[in-house]
């Protein structure tokens, strides 16, 4: 019992140290005003003539648009876009037998699930908000995307492929005791044209000024199809969650540690 109530107690430590993360989060979404990109530009543009390039980095939030010439495509829905991530889970059916303290033997069936297949890409583009439009690097953000497909598709058996959008997937045939059932297909995507939030740091250190993560770990980069006050709700609803669910485990922690002596 004991060993329950430390496991229950480093979650709710667990907890509190997301909580305390999510408030950071909340703190610089409110607190980074929103900058103009046409502005922020002149700025770089002033500071790399004075100390030349690479001197220039500056936590930004910006709102606009997503602007690509050579975009990707996703794999499951064949939209133009600028990240997507995939996935494709096999759901199926097994038998399998286990034995009672008696001895005695029986076959049960159990359902499950296991992922065949996931990708995730992503490319360089612009974000334009009306009065300039500035490079993101994509790496390192923390990415809130679009749910374009999400559906499940029994399967009929007889092996082959399975082919949706420009993904393949061969089949062999089931052997033993598993039966495939159907396949659950998910991909969410940022599309060309989509508005977006982002915050993160501008920095010429490449010659060319660019939104990116930070240099300091602990500070955010979201770049986000929800808006600054739809982020800042769910923020606020986690730090609620996170801080009760730590509680509640301190105290049944608490509880089955007493018990245990």
């Amino acid at each position: 019992m004991w060993i329950a109530a430390i496991i229950l107690i480093g979650v709710g430590g667990l907890l509190l140290y997301f909580r305390k993360r999510t408030q950071d989060r909340l703190l610089d979404i409110r607190f980074v005003k929103t900058s103009s990109i046409a502005e922020t530009l002149e700025e770089q543009r002033t500071i790399a003539a004075e100390l030349g390039p690479g001197g220039y980095a500056q936590q930004k939030e910006f709102k606009g648009t997503v602007r690509c010439d050579a975009p990707l495509t996703g794999e499951l829905s064949g939209q133009p876009c600028v990240y997507y991530t995939m996935s494709v889970e096999e759901r199926y059916e097994e038998t399998y037998t286990e034995r009672d303290s008696q001895g005695n033997t029986q076959t049960r069936t159990r359902t499950g699930s296991a992922v065949v297949a996931s990708n995730t890409q992503h490319t360089r583009f612009l974000l334009d908000d009306g009065s300039g439009s500035i490079a993101v690097d994509f790496d390192g953000a923390s990415v809130d995307a679009r749910k374009v497909v999400e559906r499940y598709e029994p399967y009929a058996g007889g092996g082959g492929s399975l082919r949706v959008g420009s993904f393949t997937l061969s089949l062999g045939m089931a052997a033993g005791p598993r039966r495939v059932l159907g396949y659950q297909y998910r991909e969410s995507i940022i599309p060309v044209g989509q508005a977006l939030y982002a915050l993160g740091e501008v920095n010429d250190s490449g010659g060319e000024a660019v939104l990116r993560r930070p240099g300091d770990k602990k500070a955010p980069f979201i770049l986000s199809i929800k808006s600054e006050e739809e982020l800042t709700r769910d923020s606020e609803r986690s730090i609620t969650f996170l801080l009760w669910g730590a509680v509640g485990c301190f105290v049944i922690g608490a509880v089955l540690l007493a018990l245990s002596f």
